[in-house]
């Protein structure tokens, strides 16, 4: 347990070294960030893959929603497995790389996913229900999906 909690900050650590500045504004956000990050080094301690989750519910195409540390964290798990990601949402999507995957806007977010999982955990309500409004989709958090395993 110690091992894992020591991983998880660091994790945690390293993905955020960038964002201090936002950190100073924001300490419940780097607290959700590390609950997250926790959970999910468990789950791959444990052998679980996040694939898991969505093969179990049919979704086989999966939209990620907020590119951010945690966003670019699930689209590298995502990647090189059965799941197809049809696109990424962010609000800067003109200025993000997404691995090669298309970026829109939420306003330019189609329906050919079969959920959007939102990475921006700290903000899920406010952007589910935005989502909600512009896409007829599922929407999950991606703690949704990692507390479920």
């Amino acid at each position: 347990m110690r091992k894992s909690l020591f991983l998880a900050a660091l994790c945690g650590g390293i993905c955020i070294a960038g964002s201090r500045s936002y950190l100073k504004k924001s300490p419940d956000r780097y607290y959700q960030w590390y609950k997250t990050l926790h959970q999910w080094i468990c789950i791959r301690q444990d052998g679980v893959q996040i694939t898991d989750y969505f093969l179990e519910n049919g979704y086989n195409r999966v939209a990620v929603y907020g590119m951010g540390e945690l966003g670019r964290l699930f689209v590298k798990e995502l990647r090189d497995t059965s799941i197809e990601i049809p696109y990424v949402i962010d609000q800067n999507a003109g200025n993000i790389s997404a691995q090669g995957i298309k970026t829109v806007t939420l306003k330019e977010a189609g329906e050919e996913a079969d959920v959007i999982v939102v990475s921006v955990v700290d903000k899920f309500e406010v952007i589910k229900a935005d989502i909600e409004r512009s896409v007829n989709v599922p929407v999950l958090s991606l703690d949704d999906v990692l507390f479920s395993l």
